[in-house]
């Protein structure tokens, strides 16, 4: 009798001690403290671990943080517990997003919008994820959605436009028409803001999608000199820069880039390129490392000039490595495989250098076909 009634008075201590901390975590969520929300919310979470609800609430107080990593896990935790909370999809998907993870914050986002088919946000960062991996027409159809509900928002209009460019470079037959509906869509956002910063970003993409670089990069000169702090500018004009064979004004550009509050995720994978064409691979090494950490979409591409990068240092067998790597990670090309080849021969491994020529050889025989 005694064993129960002392069970029974550390259960009402413990609800009384999570009642006190969320008390205190939604007074600081108001206030606008979300480190304090967050210490309340480890504690609910330490003392009702089952509780899905709490797990979420200290997904949110990490998320408003920009602690995204932490955010990610509390609300997979979460949901693993209750599936149909909805805003938990919502924000699993924009922190997996701001982790450059698209591909994994496409299906929380495609759960979200399912249960919350009106909200703007779902749809809006379900277009970007897709955007980002380069799905345009998919893209285009989830901006659309998101211009329906706010058709005013300029920052959709925007992407929706990049959409009809994506969609216009892969899709030869139908480029009139995605020209118009391009055109048409920057209306929109002139006749809502007619100095809008949009309109010379997308008047550069468009320049660019047209491979005319040089008024591509004096369209985006021009805006830069209004110092927009917005992110992807410097980048889009340092990869125009490289494309331009112009490395140093390129690495100006990058590095204007990564002064930003939320820089580009993929400027250091930029910045490693143009190390490795000004020869300090050394200097490249350390971007590309860092773009390995922020930017895992992109590993594979990365581990490819890592490897070119461990060449030009004289460490043969590293680089080897490093192409073993953007093979496994899908960069199944001939070029790949030639530089695999060379490595592996300077390492003195003659016999894989054999197979990974004679695979090299092959992909090119087949890529000359499919041309």
């Amino acid at each position: 009798m005694w064993l129960l009634l002392f069970a029974a008075l550390s259960l009402w201590a413990e609800e009384d001690a999570i009642e006190r901390h969320a008390a205190a975590a939604s007074a600081a969520m108001q206030a606008g403290d979300y480190a304090a929300a967050e210490k309340h919310n480890r504690a609910i979470v330490r003392l009702a671990p089952e509780v899905a609800e709490a797990q979420t609430n200290l997904g949110l107080s990490c998320f408003l943080q920009k602690k995204y990593e932490e955010a990610v896990q509390a609300f997979e935790s979460g949901l693993k517990r209750k599936p149909e909370m909805a805003n938990a999809w919502l924000f699993l998907g924009i922190a997996r997003f701001h982790l450059n993870r698209p591909s994994q914050a496409v299906p929380a986002l495609q759960r979200y919008t399912a249960l919350r088919p009106q909200d703007f946000q779902g749809h809006y960062f379900l277009g970007l994820s897709l955007l980002s991996l380069e799905s345009y027409e998919e893209s285009g159809k989830s901006l659309l959605v998101a211009r329906r509900i706010d058709p005013r928002n300029i920052d959709a209009l925007y992407h929706l436009a990049q959409s009809y460019l994506g969609q216009a470079r892969v899709k030869s037959r139908s480029r009139d028409i995605l020209r118009a509906s391009y055109e048409a869509t920057v209306k929109e956002i002139a006749a809502i803001d007619p100095q809008s910063y949009r309109i010379a970003q997308l008047r550069a993409g468009y320049f660019e999608a047209l491979g005319e670089k040089k008024k591509a990069i004096d369209e985006l000169e021009r805006l830069l000199q209004s110092d927009p702090k917005v992110r992807g500018l410097h980048y889009t004009l340092g990869c125009l820069y490289t494309e331009s064979r112009l490395y140093d004004r390129a690495l100006d550009q990058f590095q204007s880039e990564l002064r930003l509050d939320a820089p580009y995720p993929r400027t250091y994978l930029q910045l490693g390129h143009v190390y490795l064409a000004l020869e300090q691979p050394g200097e490249a090494l350390q971007a590309l490392q860092r773009s390995l950490a922020i930017d895992p979409e992109s590993a594979g591409a990365v581990w490819i000039d890592l490897g070119r990068a461990y060449n030009m240092m004289d460490q043969p067998s590293k680089a080897a490595a490093a192409f073993e790597n953007a093979i496994e990670l899908g960069e199944r090309k001939a070029s790949v495989y030639y530089q695999l080849a060379m490595a592996f021969r300077k390492a003195g491994k003659l016999e894989q250098s054999r197979e990974a020529l004679t695979m090299s050889q092959k992909l090119r025989d087949a890529e000359s076909r499919a041309r």
